[in-house]
Order: C-alpha cells, then sequence, then structure tokens
C-alpha cells in the first residue's frame, strides 16, 4: 500500500461497472422517469396544436362558401333581371315611355336593392330610366358599353359612385338584339349598401367581414367592420388575383391576426373573407397550455425520482469527495475515505487525486529548491559582476590618474563612469532580489548622485540636480541603455554646460505617455548637451544607439538658455520579453 492511500481493489467486470457506475444509475433513473412517454406526450401537444391552429382557416372556407352562395345569388337574380328585359320581343320597339313604366315598376319592387333600372340605344343615350337621370348621365350612362356591344352578352361592370345620391353601385348590362344587331343595352345598379344591410341581419358567431374585389383591385366594404382589419397590400395582392379560391394568414393592417379567403364570383368580381383568428389562437394557446401543464407535471414527476436518486447515488458521494479534496493542503497526504455504496467511478475518482496529490507535492518540493537555487545563483552572479564591474572602474582610474593628456584622462573618465553605472545596476539588481525587472526611481536617484561626486560636483552645491521619476518598472535589457544614456547626457552636460564656477541646475524628467515612456535631460548652461553633437567625441553616437536599442529616437532642442533632449521610447512588457527569450 502507498503512503497516504488505501488497499487497491480490483475493477469490476463490464457488468458491474453498468450497474454500479454512474453512467448505469443515470440509464437506470432516466429509464424510470419515462423519457419515451415524455417524447410521445410533446409530439402529441404539438400535433393537438397546430390542429387547433388550422382551424382559422377551415372557417375562412367555410364563411367564404357560405358568403359566395348568398351574394352570388344577388348577382345571379340581377343578371337574370336585365337579361330578362334584354330579351322580351317588345324590348327593341318598346315607346320609352311605356320603357319607363316597366323600369319604375321592377324598381318599385327592388327598391332596396337596386338603384336604378335603364335602358339607353346602342350609341349609349340614355331612351328611359326608372328614376330620373341628370343631363350629364343622359350619354354612355353605362361605363362598359361598348364591351358590352363588342361581346354582344351581359357583363358585370366595375363599383361605380352614382352622381345622383353619392352611392356607390355594381352596374351589370345585357344587350338587346335585333336581326342579329345591338339596338338596346339594358341595364341595373345594384346597391352595395343592400349587401351590408343583409350582412348585418345575418346572425354569425364567428367575428368575420365580407369585401367585394373588382378587376381594379378596389376593395368594397360588405360589412361594418374597422379599415385597420383589411389585409395588407402584399396579401391584398395576392387574394385579387383572377384565378381559383386562396386562402391566407397574417396580419392585418392594423396588426391583428387574421385569416382570408377569396374566390372569384364573376369573371371580373371575387369576394374576399376576413376573420380575426384570436379566438382561433387562443383556443389553440389553451390546448397547448393544457397539454403543457399536463406534461409538466409528468416531468415534475420524473424530476423528482430524479433529484432523489441522483441525491443518493452520485451527489452525495461526489460532495464527500469534493470536502475531502478542499480539505487537503499541499505537502499532506490525501487521506481518501471509504463510503459504503459509492460509485465505482467515484473510488476511481479518489484513487486519482490521492496519485495527483502525492505527484504535486513532490512536484512541488522540487520546484521551490530550484527556484531558491536560481535566486542564489542569480544574487551571487550579479554579485560578482557588480564587483568585477568595479574593479575595472578602479583600474580604468588608476589608469586614467597615470596619463598626462587631459583628454585621455577625461575618456578614461567616462567609460569609468559608464562602468560604474552597470556596476550600479547590477548591485540593485541582486539587493531588491529582483532579476528580471528594475524600479527606476530608487536606481536612478542612487546613479545621478554618484555620477556627481565621481565629476567632482556634489549636487546643490554649484549644480543643482532636479530628478523627477514615476515609479515605473524596467526589464533589465532597457535599463541598461536608458542607465548608459542618461550617464552620457549628464556627465556632458555637468563637464561643458556651466564652465567657469557658473552655477545652474540640469534637470531629469521620466513619466508614462501612454504606452510609451518619455525622457527629458535638459539644462540652464551654456548648452552642454548640445557640444555632444558638435564636437569629435562619440558621446552623441552613444546616445542615438542607445535610443535606438531602446526603441525611440532622440531629439536635441537648443533653447535661449541650455539646451533640451528629449526620449521617447515604448516599455516592453512581461510576456513580450518572454517571447523574445523564447
Amino acid at each position: 500500500m502507498k503512503p497516504g492511500g488505501r488497499p487497491p481493489q480490483a475493477p469490476p467486470g463490464a457488468f458491474g461497472r453498468l450497474i454500479l457506475g454512474v453512467r448505469g444509475r443515470l440509464l437506470l433513473l432516466l429509464l424510470v422517469a419515462g423519457i419515451p412517454v415524455i417524447g410521445i406526450a410533446a409530439t402529441n401537444a404539438h400535433l393537438n396544436y397546430v390542429q387547433a391552429l388550422a382551424n382559422g382557416p377551415r372557417l375562412a372556407v367555410m364563411l367564404r362558401e357560405a358568403a359566395a352562395a348568398r351574394h352570388g345569388a344577388w348577382l345571379e337574380a340581377m343578371e337574370e333581371l336585365v337579361r330578362g328585359l334584354a330579351e322580351r320581343g317588345d324590348m327593341a320597339t318598346m315607346p320609352a315611355a311605356e320603357c319607363a313604366a316597366l323600369a319604375a315598376r321592377l324598381l318599385a319592387l327592388f327598391e332596396r336593392r337596386y338603384s336604378n333600372i335603364w335602358v339607353t340605344d346602342a350609341e349609349g343615350r340614355v331612351d328611359c330610366s326608372g328614376r330620373p337621370m341628370p343631363a350629364a348621365m343622359q350619354r354612355l350612362s353605362i361605363p362598359f358599353h361598348d364591351a358590352v356591344v363588342a361581346r354582344r352578352d351581359y357583363m358585370l361592370g366595375d363599383f361605380t359612385t352614382e352622381p345622383v345620391n353619392g352611392r356607390e353601385v355594381i352596374p351589370g348590362a345585357a344587350p338587346v338584339l335585333q336581326d342579329g344587331r345591338v339596338v338596346r343595352l339594358v341595364a341595373a345598379a345594384l346597391l352595395t349598401d343592400f349587401f351590408v344591410e343583409t350582412n348585418m341581419r345575418a346572425p354569425s358567431d364567428l367575428p368575420h367581414h365580407i369585401w367585394f374585389i373588382d378587376r381594379r383591385g378596389t376593395l368594397v366594404t360588405l360589412t361594418r367592420n374597422d379599415p385597420a382589419d383589411v389585409p395588407p397590400p402584399e396579401i391584398l395582392a395576392r387574394l385579387s388575383v383572377l384565378g381559383p379560391p386562396l386562402t391566407l394568414e397574417g396580419r392585418s393592417r392594423g396588426g391583428a391576426a387574421f385569416a382570408w379567403s377569396s374566390m372569384p364570383l364573376a369573371e371580373n368580381l371575387r369576394i374576399l373573407i376576413g376573420l380575426s383568428t384570436i379566438g382561433v389562437q387562443r383556443a389553440a394557446d389553451d390546448i397547448l397550455r393544457q397539454r403543457l401543464l399536463e406534461l409538466t407535471a409528468f416531468l415534475l414527476g420524473c424530476l423528482l425520482a430524479i433529484v432523489v436518486g441522483g441525491e443518493l447515488a452520485i451527489s452525495r458521494p461526489l460532495r464527500s469527495l469534493a470536502a475531502r479534496v478542499r480539505a487537503w493542503r499541499p505537502g499532506t497526504p490525501f487521506g481518501a475515505a471509504q463510503p459504503a455504496g459509492e460509485p465505482y467511478e467515484v473510488r476511481a475518482l479518489e484513487d486519482a487525486i490521492a496519485e495527483a496529490a502525492r505527484a504535486l507535492t513532490e512536484r512541488a518540493a522540487e520546484l521551490q529548491l530550484a527556484l531558491e537555487q536560481r535566486d542564489l545563483l542569480m544574487a551571487e552572479m550579479h554579485h560578482r559582476v557588480k564587483n568585477n564591474l568595479q574593479i575595472v572602474a578602479s583600474l580604468l582610474n588608476l589608469q586614467a590618474a597615470r596619463l598626462r593628456e587631459p583628454r585621455a584622462r577625461a575618456e578614461f573618465a567616462s567609460a569609468r563612469d559608464r562602468v560604474q553605472a552597470l556596476a550600479t545596476l547590477h548591485r540593485h539588481l541582486y539587493t531588491h532580489q529582483s532579476f528580471e525587472t528594475i524600479l527606476l526611481k530608487p536606481f536612478l536617484e542612487e546613479l545621478t548622485v554618484q555620477l556627481f561626486e565621481s565629476l567632482g560636483e556634489p549636487p546643490g552645491e554649484r549644480i543643482t540636480l532636479q530628478l523627477e521619476a514615476e515609479p515605473l518598472e524596467f526589464s533589465t535589457d532597457q535599463a541598461v541603455s536608458l542607465a548608459l544614456l542618461i550617464t552620457e547626457a549628464l556627465t556632458n552636460a555637468v563637464k561643458h554646460a556651466f564652465p567657469e564656477e557658473r552655477r545652474g541646475t540640469v534637470s531629469i524628467i521620466v513619466a508614462r505617455e501612454g504606452e510609451d515612456v518619455g525622457v527629458i535631460i535638459d539644462d540652464d548652461g551654456i548648452g552642454g548637451i548640445a557640444e555632444m553633437s558638435e564636437g569629435d567625441g562619440i558621446g552623441f553616437t552613444l546616445i542615438r544607439g542607445f535610443a535606438a536599442h531602446l526603441g525611440g529616437e532622440v531629439e536635441l532642442e537648443p533653447r535661449a538658455l541650455g539646451t533640451r533632449l528629449v526620449l521617447r521610447f515604448p516599455v516592453l512588457r512581461r510576456d513580450s520579453l518572454e517571447r523574445e527569450a523564447a
């Protein structure tokens, strides 16, 4: 037995894994819950809902058939009346007075149905009329006169409005033939108000509306309805096409749910039925709601069985294991308990966690030891580098003291200052136990004081040093270039900007500018920084090289008093450094 573990158990067979495992128990619970019954119930509920929704179009078709039979009978009655008058043997030669009396008698019989009954000659002039006609209607009182003459048969006209009383009518006309020639036309005008009144008296439990549509697409309302119940233009255009019956569903112009059905009554006239399907939708929703409630009750029962069974068979063992895992701490053995009745997968998971805990503990100890060794090595390395650089600086200082040429001594002093700057950087790295980055402000404070002292100018006496640096963190690679750049610029400013005991100020400003860092070094002397770009030294060349290494460019801005050096460069993030190292 391994430390912190428990005696290994022989894995069960296939049947044991099916019965004792999590998957087997879930399968049994799902079978008990009756998934097939749920599927059947859901399918039946959907079918019942679809069938209930289909009642809207079916009812619209039934209403259309009834309305078509009723309204078609009235149109056929007008056709029989007009044809009967046109086919009278004496109609071709009947005097105007006798013709007018006949039309008036017929009109009196159907005064609520017809607006007028009249007869014209072959050219369209009125010969007689059941009602007096104004002079404006004496000529071509039948708008479709030429079409009836050409067809030589009865014809139903488009909707029109009578100028006498302003009422909307449907005209119909038939030719009077004599020896094969059209000698007269008999016409009648059926009032649309008659349809409205008749439809208002017709009992109906369904909220529907009736319209006529002529060949021009004119819509005439035959029931009292809201204009918002009219089909939208795209649906109305399809329902107005002369053709077979058509039934469509959609939203009215007012946004209500409707089913519309249209069919032809004549070659240029269709009847349109509009049935509000709000009640149908509500009935379908009620059916669906009832079925869903029944299904929900069944599912709740199944869910209860699954919850109780899952709690006893799965959740409780897993929670117990989770509690033991949370109680475990790195470096301690994972104690796996043995509760009775837990699934095979949970026991296997406990064994895996125990093995992983032991491996993690061992690995964590190894990594901690390696990290400590690395820190010691890095600290020792930076310490040795610092010592070596200080030795080099001392050697340069000794060598400079042996030289008689002032310019050579100055060059050695510059090299010494550069080496001391690097030594200061490495001292900060191992002193602050940060081997990848360095805090800029304390480093610059020490570096600038060190430079002033090495140049024999304690800061604040003759030359004042002003340092403003934000608490930024730089990588060692960028810190080296920045330290050397500041060393070159500050050294030249102190040496050349304040000759002959001239007093002044040198300022260094380092600040964040978005994703970049801006560095400003200026003096109020005679321009010591500017001499670097004009002399034959390598100071300004080094500064430009350090700026390029930092990823930026340096600019000199001469002023009336002193010179300003401006540098802007991007700060490398830690992830960028890691990618470059890789």
